[in-house]
């Protein structure tokens, strides 16, 4: 049995992740509870909310924090002041001789906040197991993640090179116009549009496993990442069937999958329903991208949006009297050369 919850977060263009979750596992009296980002203060309070009301408890077993960008962290301090968090996976930049990195203050605030109350704090990294194997982290590598904290102190002073270039209308913006299709449009191959920032690519990718169900948790994570982190899950085993649900990273924006890793995590296109992509957006967000999502779609995985409402995913879990969440799920897109 599981229980997913997926918030609301985010307004206008920007989106964020806050996600909670509840299963079981064998052996075990208790189910699961866990949270996955906690996305803006705002969905933090909801959270808080949400687990003693529709859980039942106010003990949280773990509280994953992704990676340190606003709309994925700003609601967790709420979390961990107001729940009984057992067990808080976050990175700690400082540990790894990067104190000046933006993370680093919010995680050793949080990691304070779960070990002054006799939580446990642990660093996600591929590897980390727990409760019978159902829960492991995929990614990224210690290597891997400390390679991401330097590519960001270069990646910063361009950014802001970036920005002077926007402001001075140097560089254009596009804000594509969505169009819905009634089938899905030939599949053409694509890239990941010179991926993501090395923070996101630092984003801890969750891989969970009930009930033979394969759940995937990708962060903000880019191709790289998500490359070692499916390389990861094939030496543990865990590849050998198609998972059933996948959140897509950062929103399912174009720079974060192209069509060779989503081949590699979801085979060809097929007219079976294997499971279902999750993309996280406000109702306003370009996002998820037209080919990011047809690709997924086209292979058996509709893509349901939040866009403005938090919605429920479960298997074989208990009705909710009561719950008015309401799924979007997004037809075929038309696509554009000119996409996010």
């Amino acid at each position: 049995m599981y229980e997913i919850d997926f918030f609301a977060a985010g307004e206008g263009e920007r989106s964020g992740d806050a996600i909670a979750l509840r299963y079981t596992v064998p052996g075990r009296t208790d189910p699961i509870v866990g949270i996955i980002d906690a996305g803006f203060l705002a969905n933090g309070e909801l959270l808080a909310e949400h687990v003693p009301r529709y859980y039942g408890t106010e003990k949280v077993d773990f509280v994953l924090s992704t990676h340190p960008d606003g709309d994925h962290v700003n609601g967790m301090g709420v979390v961990v002041r107001e729940l009984d968090v057992q067990c808080l996976l976050i990175h700690r930049p400082a540990d790894h001789g990067y104190s000046s990195n933006s993370g680093s203050k919010p995680a050793e605030e949080l990691a304070k906040l779960v070990e002054d109350e006799g939580g446990s704090v642990v660093e996600p990294f591929a590897g980390v197991h727990a409760w019978n194997g159902s829960f492991v982290i995929a990614g990224p590598s210690e290597a891997f993640y400390e390679a991401q904290l330097a590519a960001q102190v270069t990646t910063i002073k361009e950014s802001a090179r970036v920005s002077l270039a926007q402001r001075a209308g140097g560089i254009p913006v596009f804000k594509a116009a969505r169009r819905f299709l009634s089938k899905f449009p030939v599949e053409r191959d694509f890239d990941d549009a010179g991926g993501d920032n090395p923070r996101n690519n630092s984003s801890a990718i969750l891989s969970l496993i009930i009930d033979e169900r394969h759940l995937l948790f990708f962060g903000d994570a880019g191709v790289p990442a998500i490359t070692e982190a499916l390389d990861c899950l094939d030496g543990e085993g865990r590849t050998s069937a198609w998972p059933r649900l996948i959140v897509l990273p950062h929103h399912g924006s174009r720079h974060n999958l192209d069509l060779d890793t989503i081949k590699r995590m979801l085979g060809g296109p097929t007219s079976s329903k294997f499971g279902t992509a999750i993309a996280s957006v406000s109702a306003e967000s370009d996002n998820p991208s037209p080919r990011v999502a047809n690709a997924v779609g086209r292979r058996g995985y509709p893509v349901s949006v939040t866009a403005g409402e938090t919605f429920r995913h479960s298997w074989d879990a208990p009705p909710r009297p009561g719950w008015n969440g309401q799924v979007t799920v997004l037809p075929p897109l038309a696509e554009t050369d000119l996409e996010n």
